[in-house]
């Protein structure tokens, strides 16, 4: 998606402590090619009697987008309002940008291109989305590297860097459960029970009767929690038409 003329109001972004004039911090927006402005108040709450004590000129800061004044070309900002959780995520993207950068210069050795190159993609996509569409949708990616003006080798080797660089690293989220069935077949019940949860993705590890581990991996904690919870919740809801007791001990 193209990134607008200007930012929007409430977005979160980096911004370069360009100046202090008076009581208002100028900060250059290097994803717009544009100035903001802080007043003093939306630095930090109550009064500020050195701005030097928060922020200093050439430092890189994450701000957020107060007003918007397209006709004059006014940004007002604040520093003060950024959540941790805000200042984490672009601080991320801040970081995985820095992460494509070094690639690039690796393989087309000149900064000034590299520079221009990044600024161009950076008007397309996120870069907090790039690695990641690296990894699962190079296609999209060299769509962009070819608009950029990227050769056919540069792409190869720039797609294969960050492959080889950023692999995903897998996590396991496990459950620790009890099978018991004191049906006449209860031994292929459980069995059965333990076929249906291999056959949903998931391993199962013999503890010693009737203690089992079931364990999931995936890139995505957050998924992988999700996809446990489900298998676990499906195996209580048939436990009884099936006739065995399930008890979740440990996650």
């Amino acid at each position: 998606m193209a990134q607008k003329d200007f930012p929007e109001e409430d977005e979160v972004l980096f911004g370069v402590v360009d100046r202090v004039i008076g009581t208002s911090v100028f900060v250059k927006l290097e994803d717009y090619g544009k100035e903001g402005v802080i007043s003093f108040s939306e630095v930090a709450p109550g009064r500020i009697r050195n701005i030097r004590d928060y922020i200093r000129i050439g430092q890189r800061i994450v701000c957020k987008v107060l007003r918007v004044d397209e006709a004059k070309g006014h940004i007002d900002l604040s520093l003060r309002r950024v959540s941790s959780k805000e200042k984490k995520e672009i601080m991320q993207e801040y970081k995985r940008e820095r992460e494509f950068l070094v690639v690039l210069n690796l393989v087309l050795k000149n900064k000034e291109r590299t520079e221009t190159i990044v600024q161009e993609l950076k008007r397309k996509i996120k870069f907090s989305d790039i690695l990641n569409k690296v990894l699962h949708s190079p296609e999209e990616v060299r769509a962009l590297l070819q608009e950029a003006k990227l050769s056919e080798e540069e792409i190869e080797k720039v797609l294969e860097l960050v492959k080889e660089k950023f692999k995903e690293k897998k996590i396991t989220v496990t459950a620790r459960i009890s099978l018991i069935s004191e049906a006449p077949d209860g031994v292929e019940r459980i069995k059965k029970v333990l076929t249906d949860v291999e056959s949903m993705g998931a391993s199962v590890s013999y503890l010693g009767a009737p203690n089992y581990l079931i364990s999931l991996e995936s890139t995505n904690p957050k998924e992988a929690n999700k996809k446990l919870q489900d298998l676990l919740s499906e195996m209580v809801s048939k436990s009884k038409e099936n006739n065995y007791k399930v008890e979740i001990k440990e996650k």
